[in-house]
């Protein structure tokens, strides 16, 4: 299933419906997509739905980091299971042995977290010890013309203060922090800045469950 949005905010309420309405502990999110079509924007509007913490909660991109991991302070209010939720941005490692050094499996993949990877090709094998993962696909165009928008329609207006947060953040979500490649992270900045970016994003599900949670949540009504 594929959505286009024109907004970050948009963008955000997508992150929002999966976090809310489908995620369960132990499932993994793996975000695709070029240096600024918006992995970083979809996360921070994941993680903050996932723990129900909004603007309160500081979320940074864990380039240089590889992960940051965030706790609900109060378990007892935590979402579906959801204890804490890792962010992982696994662009600076070149393979799944390298992976391996540095993070938790464990911890990672364990039924009370969630995981949200960034370059999850980086994984290779590793990716199979998620029984339950959305591949979401996410790409930005400068297009200007559109077909008509019908993303009211199916997913109502946007409201929540830290959504809309995201059409006035720029420089430091989704360039990525991809210092060593200017052009596109450039092109990252101007991203955020331009009102006319759109902004295609496909949801795939693995594994029986998630696809039956899926299908059962908004993202599947009619309009």
């Amino acid at each position: 299933m594929s959505f286009r949005t024109k907004k970050p905010s948009q963008t955000g309420q997508i992150a929002k419906i999966l976090a809310e309405m489908v995620i369960r502990g132990g499932d993994v999110i793996c975000l695709h997509g070029t240096v600024g079509a918006g992995k970083s924007l979809f996360a921070r509007a994941f993680i903050r739905s996932a723990l129900n913490e909004g603007l309160s909660l500081s979320v940074t991109s864990p380039t240089y980091l590889i992960q940051n991991t965030y706790e609900k302070d109060d378990e007892s209010d935590t979402m579906k299971g959801v204890q804490k939720v890792h962010h992982f941005d696994l662009y600076r490692l070149p393979d799944e042995k390298s992976v391996m050094q540095l993070i938790d499996l464990e911890d990672t993949f364990s039924n009370t977290s969630v995981s949200v990877f960034e370059w999850p090709d980086r994984l290779g094998s590793l990716i199979e010890k998620a029984e339950n993962r959305v591949d979401v696909f996410i790409s930005a165009s400068a297009e200007i013309n559109s077909s008509e928008d019908d993303f009211e329609n199916k997913f109502g207006a946007v409201h929540e203060a830290h959504l809309l947060a995201l059409d006035y953040e720029s420089e430091e979500i989704d360039n990525d922090d991809d210092d060593d490649e200017e052009e596109e992270e450039g092109d990252s900045n101007d991203d955020n800045h331009n009102p006319k970016t759109i902004r295609t994003i496909e949801l795939k599900p693995v594994g029986a469950s998630i696809t039956e949670r899926l299908e059962e949540s908004l993202f599947s009504k009619k309009t």
